[in-house]
């Protein structure tokens, strides 16, 4: 096996941990926002971003960027303009996270519980959810192409 091959299958890995990850938020994490006490929410964001480093942000940000490296390293087999929609997902997701997902966050953090902030992390958090189900879609797709018989 070369290495675009290679690094597809490390691709693959990352969005798809990604996928689970995100609809975990989207669906659960984000929700129970609203459910913790107004006295106890700065410090249970604390925790929250205190943990999240390394199960979520950096397998997020490589979901987002290894797209983009795929459109140089992709194997033979898979045309240029899946690999570039598949990039277009991953800048979706980046976008939505520095632009305005981290700001929510930052606001969360130290200005305690908002009800609309916690409404606005959930509402624009839609479109990263999207963006990394299509890109483990169309990465499920590339990994098809490239290891099919020819």
């Amino acid at each position: 096996m070369d290495f675009s091959h290679q690094f597809l299958l490390v691709c693959t890995l990352f969005i798809l941990y990604n996928l689970g990850v995100i609809w975990f938020v989207q669906l659960v994490v984000y929700p129970l926002f609203a459910k913790v006490g107004s006295d106890d929410y700065v410090n249970y964001h604390r925790f929250y971003s205190s943990r999240i480093p390394l199960p979520v942000i950096l397998p997020g940000f490589a979901c987002f960027l290894l797209p983009m490296v795929l459109i140089f390293f992709r194997p033979l087999s898979i045309p240029l303009w899946i690999a570039l929609a598949n990039a277009v997902c991953g800048l979706v997701g980046l976008v939505v996270t520095v632009v305005l997902e981290i700001p929510r966050h930052h606001r969360l953090e130290n200005g305690g519980k908002q009800e609309r902030v916690i409404s606005e992390l959930i509402r624009y958090n839609w479109p990263r959810t999207f963006g990394i189900t299509g890109s483990a879609v169309l990465t499920l797709v590339m990994l098809t192409l490239a290891f099919s018989p020819v």
